[in-house]
């Protein structure tokens, strides 16, 4: 089942990412089955099996996150179809061009495309992700790339209440700096989320960020790192 969505457009930016969540179920499976609620009757199931192809004519119609795996982006610079453009395909669909398509489409080898793959990273969707971020998440996530700030150890480690704090004082006043803020930008530069990280030293767990260098340190190191940081290095708390 093709679904299209001739002019993809989300709210502004009070309800950005909204779209995106609401349409998470839609255009990925799964969950296997939708929820169908027509009105004045009661709510039923069907197999989800829907194909999303969406269309606009917007810069940034959609507010995707770093970690998306569902959207495939493609953005065309063509000018505006003139007139005599337009009624010229029209005749060659006519003359047999829209039976020359469909050749081509059932000709083509598509066996080894993967459904459940990861689509194909665009220059358009890297900038869509970009200008997706909001003003704050886009400040931090330049700290995060740089290594600058309370992020030249390569980790942060919570409570992140002071990390928000400490962070504030970094960008202009009317940037407000909030938990979820810091949290969405540390996905977008590659930061790796080690979860609650512990050592035989330290009893009490803490969850870490840490940057891809760190990768290979395991979780007790980490933890030992925020209290006592090895090798010359301090970790924010």
């Amino acid at each position: 089942e093709v679904l299209v969505l001739n002019e993809l457009r989300e709210p502004e930016a009070a309800q950005r990412r909204a779209l995106a969540n609401k349409m998470k179920p839609i255009i990925a499976a799964p969950p296997n089955v939708l929820s169908i609620n027509r009105k004045g009757l009661h709510p039923y199931y069907c197999p989800n099996r829907l194909m999303v192809v969406a269309f606009s004519n917007d810069r940034i119609p959609i507010s995707l996150d770093s970690q998306d795996r569902r959207w495939f982006c493609v953005w065309s610079s063509a000018p505006q179809m003139t007139t005599a453009n337009y009624q010229r395909m029209l005749r060659w669909y006519d003359a047999g061009g829209k039976a020359a398509v469909a050749g081509w489409l059932q000709r083509r080898d598509v066996s080894a495309f993967a459904p459940g793959a990861t689509p194909m990273l665009t220059e358009w969707k890297t900038a869509l992700v970009s200008n997706s971020m909001s003003q704050a998440e886009s400040y931090l996530v330049e700290m995060m790339t740089t290594r600058a700030g309370p992020f030249g150890a390569g980790m942060v480690s919570s409570p992140f209440h002071a990390l928000v704090d400490a962070l504030q004082t970094m960008v202009p006043a009317s940037v407000k700096v909030v938990k979820p803020a810091l949290l969405h930008a540390l996905d977008a530069p590659g930061w790796i989320d080690r979860a609650l990280c512990g050592s035989t030293k330290h009893g009490a767990k803490k969850q870490i960020y840490c940057h891809p260098d760190l990768a290979g340190w395991n979780k007790s190191q980490l933890r030992d790192a925020v209290d006592g940081p090895p090798l010359g290095l301090h970790a924010v708390k």
